[in-house]
């Protein structure tokens, strides 16, 4: 094994506490509250720009974000949504977009914002509180293997619309607000879906995985001592572990010590649902 250079004092990413209920409603909230401010402040030119998710603009991010929420705020809206079945290769979650974007393909910016407004908190409510039955099930997925819907509803909704006002904030040069509570709280709760694809994936070494910014921290992954360590801008490896960077992309963002084959190895097989 090759020795690694020294850095900071990491924790294993294995023992991050998962999310509560109540932390779920609170992620959320502020979540939704940060987006609702961000989208309220583009101009006419904005909605039009490409984005990170490459089928869409920024308006249809906040057409996706209002049907997504919209479908948390009962069951007569969820099974609508999901009744429609993905295409031959098509992921479920694509096929549910498609249908969201196509409902309110003739609304405009307005008044998805307004939608938005009214669907959000009580989908927010009933993600972390309501839906309690279906809480009790996984669905088969390929990315996540399982996926079960107590985490889609408590993490990765959140964690979607966190993603999204990253992309839109890229896509139209604005600032993307950033605090340690939240900000980090979401990325730690990335580096814990990490460390399950790696365990599954990825049976070689343990890694450091140092990412830097606002959000960042520094998490060990494996058993045994760490072979590499890979260092990355927290907000760049989301965009990498979501799938919107491909490997060839993210690789140079990267700064590895170590055993670089393997961590490249490791790197290979993140992609965690968003």
């Amino acid at each position: 094994m090759i020795a690694i250079s020294s850095s900071p004092t990491f924790f294993d990413a294995v023992s991050i506490a998962p999310a509560t209920a109540d932390e779920a409603y609170s992620l959320l909230q502020t979540a939704l509250d940060r987006f609702l401010s961000l989208v309220e402040a583009l101009g006419p030119d904005d909605w039009g720009k490409p984005t990170a998710c490459t089928a869409w603009n920024v308006r249809d991010i906040l057409a996706h974000q209002a049907g997504g929420y919209a479908s948390g705020t009962g069951y007569i809206e969820l099974i609508r949504q999901t009744s429609h079945l993905p295409k031959s290769g098509q992921l479920i979650e694509d096929a549910i977009n498609e249908f969201q974007l196509r409902q309110r393909a003739g609304k405009s910016p307005a008044e998805l914002i307004a939608e938005l407004r009214r669907v959000g908190p009580v989908a927010a409510q009933k993600w972390a509180y309501g839906f309690r039955p279906l809480k009790l099930f996984a669905i088969p997925h390929p990315v996540a293997g399982k996926l079960p819907l107590r985490h889609l509803m408590w993490v990765t909704h959140s964690r979607d619309t966190w993603m999204h006002r990253l992309d839109i904030c890229r896509a139209t040069g604005r600032a993307f607000e950033q605090t340690r509570e939240h900000d980090g709280r979401i990325a730690e709760l990335v580096m814990l879906d990490v460390a399950d694809v790696l365990a599954r994936k990825h049976h070689g070494p343990a890694l450091i995985f140092e990412l830097t910014g606002v959000a960042g921290g520094v998490w060990k992954i494996g058993q045994g001592e760490p072979a590499a360590t890979i260092r990355m801008d927290v907000l760049d490896f989301n965009i990498f572990a979501s799938g919107r960077y491909t490997y060839e992309q993210a690789r140079p963002l990267a700064t590895i010590t170590g055993d670089v084959a393997k961590a490249e190895e490791s790197l290979k097989k993140i992609l965690i649902v968003y």
